[in-house]
């Protein structure tokens, strides 16, 4: 309870969330936890790393990709064991998720094999296995449409040694590129499948894009087999993305393995079941889903329809991207403006960044995510609509509630020079992958500065790298086709040649990585300049790397 102004008592954050959610403990989610009323993921006070970092601020923190690869290794461990599962269970990272190298480096070295979707996913998953990343022995499983580009890039990667890559075939074109090829390939075949199948099997009401017809799998299959360099050893079945309907996922997968059995008849080099991906994560406090009884439904439904056919237990595939990479990221803002709303009962919170351009799915897919201050668990609570920084009407935060708004402490109750933090979770999958890295945003605002947190490599600890990136008014003109006004800029002392310098002057404002600050401070901004100008000028600056 906090003592108010006026003299009695309310209830704090905290107590809402408990009543809200159900809590019985300080612990939020299984990294998420509370301590003298800040807000700590794992051993991290996140209040302190945006107090000491600034904000908007990304952070990428790998530990949690190591854990939540552990975890689903030891899901299907334990189903294998205790029911006596004889095949094996392989975990594939789908990078079209995020393709952060400290991501997918983190995830491989996990031990995740690699999942691609396009010539550039594969021309990454390349550089992982030259930089000795990727182990040799590890598939690449290509998934996606097999272009010329996509076709030459699976190609290369065999003409310099890595014989571990499997094509995932699409459609019966999608053949002869490797069969003419001069390499021996294993390949797969992806079911076209999707939920509509369920409840009766009925695999003639699918309408996806991807993947062969049921009723055309088994010519398909015959077509691959006349070819002496290839060799169908998986059958790839993705029903949909975030299956959070545990029951009626395991059942459609079920009715797939059904074609995996037929196949395995007249094709015995067929080996792996591939379920695709689809794991659901958390993306509220309230989320709900048994994945051990996932592991353990899936398993035993398998078993079953083997013995039924007398056939070997398959290696069964998982490729898990969002469930990989979703809480490896988290995005910080401050609220800059709180303001009243038309409702009385309602605050506009606005904070420091855009949610359009950091978080496209919260307009696009009206996609929530956890949201929860770092700060002022103790203080009285209000509801508020989080709003942006773009003066665009879409920029705002749809917390899938009625109103769509969010429960927050109230600002009003904040100590004098304190500020609430908001922190945005389970950003990891997807978000700036689709708003793009780097570049020009909505209403010009910069993008969100980067810090990755990785495992120290020795003892105990952590490593945090900056990264800024470098969106100078230079890079943003060139960008949107304004290169050939720059010489006009070389009058006041900027930079001319396209963004080398990542302050810029302008009259009495001066501009910092896409930001304006009144010309007082602008003696305060060349000294900082000055000392980021020795850091080097790439497209992101690394300002810091330590324990």
């Amino acid at each position: 309870m906090t003592q108010t102004l006026a003299g009695p008592t309310s209830p704090t954050y905290f107590e809402y969330l408990r009543g809200r959610h159900g809590l019985t403990t300080n612990q939020l989610t299984d990294s998420l936890y509370l301590k003298n009323n800040r807000l700590f993921c794992q051993d991290l006070d996140l209040l302190d790393l945006s107090q000491k970092w600034g904000s908007p601020l990304e952070i990428g923190f790998t530990p949690l990709v190591t854990r939540q690869i552990n975890k689903m290794h030891g899901y299907f461990a334990s189903a294998f064991q205790r029911k006596g599962y004889q095949g094996k269970f392989t975990y594939a990272y789908a990078s079209k998720a995020a393709q952060y190298e400290d991501l997918i480096r983190t995830a491989l070295q996990a031990g995740a094999h690699y999942e691609t979707s396009s010539p550039m996913d594969l021309q990454m998953a390349r550089l992982h296995w030259k930089a000795g990343n990727l182990p040799s022995d590890r598939m690449i499983l290509t998934n996606g449409f097999k272009t010329p580009a996509y076709v030459q890039n699976i190609l290369q990667m065999r003409r310099e040694g890595f014989k571990n890559i499997i094509p995932i075939i699409e459609s019966t074109q999608e053949i002869a590129p490797f069969a003419g090829s001069p390499f021996d390939f294993e390949v797969g075949l992806r079911l076209r499948v999707d939920r509509s199948i369920l409840p009766d099997g009925d695999f003639s009401k699918v309408t996806s894009r991807f993947g062969v017809a049921h009723a055309d799998v088994p010519a398909v299959a015959a077509k691959i087999a006349t070819h002496p360099n290839l060799k169908l050893v998986m059958l790839h079945a993705m029903i949909d993305t975030q299956c959070v309907d545990r029951e009626n996922w395991v059942r459609a997968l079920l009715l797939s393995f059904r074609s995996y059995c037929e196949l395995k008849a007249l094709h015995p080099s067929l080996r792996s079941f591939n379920f695709g991906g689809g794991m659901p994560v958390p993306y509220s406090l309230d989320f709900d889903f048994d994945y051990q009884a996932f592991a353990d439904e899936l398993t035993e439904g398998i078993m079953g329809m083997c013995a039924e056919y007398g056939i070997e237990h398959p290696e069964i595939v998982g490729e898990f991207g969002r469930y990989t990479a979703a809480a490896y990221g988290f995005d910080f803002y401050k609220v800059v403006v709180a303001k009243p709303s038309h409702n009385p009962d309602v605050a506009w919170y606005v904070i420091d960044g855009s949610l359009m351009s950091s978080l496209p799915d919260t307009w696009a897919l009206k996609q929530p995510f956890i949201v929860l201050p770092l700060n002022g668990y103790d203080k009285p609570f209000k509801k508020a609509w989080i709003s942006g920084l773009t003066c665009d009407s879409d920029d705002v935060y749809r917390s899938g509630e009625p109103d769509d708004t969010v429960m927050l402490p109230d600002v009003d109750y904040m100590e004098d020079g304190e500020e609430l933090v908001i922190g945005v979770f389970m950003t990891g999958a997807y978000q700036d992958m689709l708003s793009g890295i780097g570049g020009v945003h909505h209403c010009l605002l910069p993008e969100p500065g980067e810090l990755v947190i990785e495992a120290a490599p020795v003892g105990r600890g952590y490593t945090y790298t900056r990264s800024v990136p470098t969106q100078s008014v230079q890079t943003m003109a060139s960008l949107l086709g304004y290169h050939k006004y720059l010489p006009l800029l070389a009058s006041h002392g900027e930079s001319a040649d396209g963004g080398e310098k990542a302050v810029a002057l302008d009259g009495d404002m001066i501009t910092l990585a896409g930001a304006q600050l009144p010309s007082k401070r602008v003696s305060r901004a060349r000294n900082l300049f000055r000392n980021l100008s020795q850091t080097g000028r790439n497209r992101k600056r690394e300002l810091a790397i330590g324990n």
